[in-house]
């Protein structure tokens, strides 16, 4: 009985030495397996693009209402990633709806990489 007890202790060692390294293993597999939704490019498409364009331009009729122009150095220069953020977050104004709540701040981050891409274009 006691020999049972002691290999019992033993295994549950064993198997509880192994959990971290598990762990680990989950936690840094590759990324490159992501729903749709995560891609900046796709999510933007998905909600953005109908009032900002799929070229990140904007619309005629929004610009007149004060809709950035992403493509825009100035625009680029002077707009923090956190004001980008909050305003995704947020919403502004009357027109660009907040998403708080909506999305996830990954896929807010995600939309905050892709506004900035438009720049790099």
């Amino acid at each position: 009985m006691r020999l049972s007890i002691v290999k019992l202790v033993v295994l549950a060692v064993f198997v509880l030495s192994c959990v971290p390294a598990l762990l680990n293993t989950v936690m840094s597999a590759p990324t490159g397996f992501r729903p749709v939704s995560e891609d900046g490019a796709a999510l933007f498409g998905q909600k953005c693009a109908i009032c900002h364009g799929k070229d990140g331009k904007g619309q005629a009729q929004w610009r007149a209402k004060g809709q950035p122009d992403f493509t825009d150095s100035h625009f680029q220069s002077s707009t923090s990633d956190q004001q980008i953020s909050d305003t995704i977050h947020n919403g502004k104004g009357k027109y660009m709806p907040a998403f708080k709540g909506k999305l996830s701040d990954e896929q807010i981050s995600s939309l905050v990489a892709q506004v900035r891409a438009f720049g790099k274009k």
